[in-house]
């Protein structure tokens, strides 16, 4: 496998993610069923909607009180959206930064502000890394660029910009659709399926 760049996702990538636990917190604060819960975020498109920078923090704040029911606080909305965020190993942020000696090393990852300013925080509190820009050499956020993996503009966005081909990157993430759609236009790719991290499929590849 040859290579000039490394692309990796963030969720359960970089950090290890759990989102059945922000529907189980919705629930838990409306006293509406988890199952509810999950079938009213994904008739609105919640996910998607926000991830592409549709509408503000603010915006989508309401967007969340409207779509489940219950008149939520901003702290009570942020705090439910966040605690599908669970740890970054720090073995992980080792890696990123022995492959960032052979690599260009970037970021792609649907993503939000709000799930973005809470991992920053958290890195901050963790390992006193202020930003997740210093651990990659560009980040690509869907809710910045206003494109959504799988679909294959964000790919080509991302190519276009650091100016590689799609034989040149390898490209790590857990979601088996973004995999098909990268590797359908040629990009190396590694379908990363937790328990099994990524300092395991790079063992044998750096």
């Amino acid at each position: 496998m040859k290579f000039k760049a490394v692309i990796f996702d963030f969720g359960n990538v970089i950090i290890n993610i759990d989102v059945p636990r922000t529907f189980q917190a919705f629930s838990k604060l409306t006293g509406k069923k988890q199952a509810v819960i999950e079938k009213l975020v994904a008739e609105n498109q919640l996910f998607r909607r926000y991830e592409t920078g549709q509408f503000t923090d603010i915006e989508f704040r309401e967007i969340v009180r409207q779509t489940v029911g219950f008149p939520l606080s901003d702290q009570e909305v942020d705090t439910a959206w966040n605690s599908l965020l669970l740890d970054i190993p720090e073995d992980r942020i080792q890696l990123l930064a022995e492959i960032r000696k052979k690599y260009p090393v970037y970021l792609l990852s649907n993503t939000n502000n709000i799930h973005i300013e809470a991992s920053n925080n958290y890195l901050k509190k963790t390992f006193g890394v202020c930003h997740l820009n210093e651990l990659f050499d560009q980040l690509f956020l869907s809710y910045e660029i206003g494109m959504w993996k799988p679909d294959a503009d964000i790919y080509y966005h991302v190519l276009k910009t650091i100016n590689l081909k799609p034989n040149e990157v390898l490209f790590f993430d857990d979601n088996a659709h973004n995999i098909q759609s990268a590797r359908a236009l040629g990009m190396n790719t590694i379908l990363v399926e937790p328990p099994t991290s990524i300092i395991e499929y790079c063992k044998t590849i750096f």
